[in-house]
């Protein structure tokens, strides 16, 4: 195959080394550091220790920013502070040679209401619309010159999501990740845009639903992975192999 294929931060496993160890051994091209986890923080490893582990394994490395970071935030001293934590985060992965950041559009706080629930973000979905692409203007801005490719993750989508989601296909140097098992949870919203923007997506998290539940072992939900691998190749996207845990991943490879 033609794509790049990697795996995530796997978390039964307690060191960067231990996830590089198996990402060799599984012949994989690169790891996509969850910078959730402390042992991936850049307080723990400066560049030159990375540089070390691509050249020893022969792999790459991506970065999954903190799920919480919420770039849409009404409040703007948050804001400020979650993209200076992407520039610092942007510059040290910069000197390994990262070049793609995978982020996420975060649906905020709702309200739990006895018959439904109200997202804050739904009822000012103009504001947050707002908030979101002043951030992703200014995050492409550190970005771009570093080399790096910002690339938005889809999550669960609601309505208002989808939204936003159509309206930043219109920035220029902002990209998409397409996470196959949230897109199959939420009824597939995310592949229409997909398929009309292939230009704009250019990661893949690929893993499986069954109908309960995502990051299943591939070919066991009822995803198309097939269908999804050859949107893969033939828009040269890099595939993290998303199942949580060693065997699950293990057997998704072999069934690759």
């Amino acid at each position: 195959m033609s794509c790049k294929f990697g795996m995530p931060t796997l978390i039964e496993k307690d060191t960067i080394l231990d996830n590089v160890i198996l990402c060799n051994e599984l012949e994989l091209d690169f790891i996509e550091l969850n910078m959730n986890l402390p042992y991936c923080m850049p307080d723990k490893n400066n560049s030159e220790k990375m540089l070390k582990l691509m050249e020893e394994y022969n792999i790459n490395f991506t970065l999954h920013f903190p799920e919480e970071i919420d770039f849409g935030c009404f409040y703007d001293e948050i804001r400020h502070a979650n993209i200076l934590l992407f520039n610092n985060m942007a510059i040290w992965a910069s000197k390994f040679g990262v070049e793609k950041i995978n982020i996420h559009l975060n649906p905020g706080i709702y309200f739990t209401l006895p018959k439904e629930k109200v997202f804050v973000y739904d009822r000012h979905r103009e504001i947050f619309i707002e908030k979101f692409i002043d951030s992703m203007i200014k995050i492409i801005d550190i970005a771009k010159p570093l080399g790096i490719k910002v690339c938005v993750e889809n999550m669960k989508v609601h309505d208002f999501m989808e939204e936003a989601f159509k309206k930043i296909t219109s920035i220029d140097d902002l990209y998409f990740t397409w996470d196959v098992g949230h897109d199959a949870m939420s009824n597939y919203k995310m592949k229409k845009i997909y398929l009309e923007n292939p230009h704009k997506v250019s990661h893949m998290h690929l893993h499986d639903y069954n109908g309960n539940s995502d990051h299943q072992i591939l070919f066991e939900g009822i995803i198309p992975i097939k269908e999804r691998i050859k949107f893969a190749e033939e828009n040269n996207l890099t595939i993290v192999i998303e199942t949580k845990t060693e065997e699950a991943l293990r057997k998704s490879i072999k069934r690759l």
